[in-house]
């Protein structure tokens, strides 16, 4: 048996079906916040790194 070359297609973008459109974001719910301090400064820390240093 004699190897012959296989057939190859190149595409020069991704198919069509692979990419869907995003589905859409609700924007009728607004979410406010009082105090923007006391919740950025809870996040600094957390120590989700496991150390003893919150910082």
């Amino acid at each position: 048996m004699t190897p012959r070359p296989v057939p190859v297609q190149i595409l020069s973008g991704p198919p069509p079906a692979s990419r869907r459109p995003a589905p859409p974001i609700s924007t009728l719910k607004v979410t406010t916040v009082g105090d923007l301090d006391t919740i950025v400064e809870s996040a600094e820390c957390s120590c989700d790194a496991g150390d003893d240093n919150p910082h």
